[in-house]
């Protein structure tokens, strides 16, 4: 008891002594660890934070018929239960007919309309106010049906069904425009298509827009295929590649960052330790001569060097805490997790560098000889 009270006060009095190099290691250790912790804890973040980010680019995975068919709503909220909620940012059925719009024959689309912006957040649309899921007399327009029908916001439209004779009038709240097909057609509320073309509780494919990553969406996509038979759900694999890409260069980013400040602080800290070396190279010498060990030496520059590290690597978790919030205010709009293991891993990683950096200058004090460090004195 008395020995580890000795070597803490000797250990915590050589830090005190030399006050301005201790806030020099620390400022490196704090600053090092501080930006690492941030980065770890976005980087903890970052699948679920980009993947919603990266949902503008729209549906990442489609639910269809193995047969090309059509498929029954019934299949469609079973196929459902098999997906986590939290995993479920939007998703819609679509069925696909050809109707007679004020005489005109077009492709008429039945979807949900209050998850257009989460399946399809890309569309750009004029005039749209929130749309429930079921108004029926509600209709959305692509941008060249509009100018080749004259039609705008607020005007009525009949859509009639050759075969069954049955019609039904829409007003229309907003005009689609997307550069692609979705400008020749015509959207109105899923039941209503289902009503007009006879379809009832059918759809041809369903738009999910996933959240998490590609592995375990793709775990979770062959349970759902294992398990429900005559559909299938597949990943888009544009969308879907694309994200895997971005994810792989971001993570790859932050692999570079922690290797490059870790080196720069491990440099510093090395560097300030060598200095408070040399300045005690009389007090070593002096204790040598009087019998001291070498593995006493190396006990007490270890012990200041991962004091060092342990109060550095506190505080740079504190500061990184703060860091993280900021980044994750600024890029994603909401806070970053604060989590256990990163508090573990960043402590441990502040101990592991500062053991390294004291290596080198360990070695120099064990290697100073008395008679030339004290010759004269």
């Amino acid at each position: 008891m008395v020995k580890w009270s000795m070597y803490l006060r000797m250990v915590t009095k050589a830090l005190l002594k030399r006050r301005a190099r201790v806030a020099i290691a620390l400022a490196a250790l704090i600053i090092g660890t501080g930006v690492i912790s941030a980065v770890i804890s976005v980087y903890y973040d970052i699948n679920i934070k980009m993947s919603k980010e990266l949902r503008s680019y729209g549906a990442n995975f489609v639910l269809a018929s193995k047969q090309g068919g059509i498929i029954d709503e019934a299949k469609i909220s079973e196929a459902v239960d098999y997906i986590d909620r939290e995993k479920i940012m939007g998703y819609s059925p679509y069925l696909y007919q050809t109707g007679l719009v004020d005489e005109k024959k077009l492709v008429v689309v039945g979807l949900w309309l209050d998850q257009i912006k989460k399946v399809t957040p890309y569309w750009e649309i004029t005039g749209m106010d929130e749309l429930g899921r079921n108004e029926n007399n509600s209709a959305l327009i692509g941008h060249n049906v509009a100018a080749k029908l004259n039609l705008t916001t607020g005007k009525t439209i009949s859509l009639k069904d050759e075969t069954t004779g049955r019609s039904k009038d829409f007003v229309i709240k907003g005009i689609v425009k997307t550069g692609s097909t979705e400008d020749n057609q015509v959207f109105v509320s899923l039941p209503a298509v289902q009503q007009i073309f006879n379809l009832y509780s059918k759809a041809n494919i369903v738009y999910f827009s996933l959240l998490g990553k590609s592995d375990e969406l793709s775990s979770v996509a062959k349970t759902l295929n294992g398990s429900v038979s005559g559909i299938e759900l597949k990943p888009i694999k544009q969308i879907s590649q694309s994200e895997a890409k971005i994810l792989e260069k971001i993570k790859s980013l932050v692999y570079l960052v922690i290797l490059v400040i870790l080196l720069s602080t491990l440099l510093c800290l090395s560097t300030t330790m060598m200095a408070m070396v040399v300045e005690r190279r009389k007090e070593i010498g002096l204790r040598k001569a009087l019998g001291a060990q070498n593995r006493s030496i190396i006990a007490e520059f270890l012990g200041e060097g991962l004091t060092l590290g342990f109060i550095g690597g506190l505080l740079g978790i504190v500061l990184g805490i703060g860091l993280a919030q900021i980044i994750g205010q600024s890029v994603f709009k909401s806070y970053i997790s604060l989590r256990v293991e990163v508090v573990a891993m960043v402590t441990l990683m502040s101990l592991l560098v500062a053991g390294i950096a004291s290596v080198i200058p360990v070695k120099t004090a064990t290697n100073i000889e008395p008679a030339l460090i004290l010759k004269g004195e």
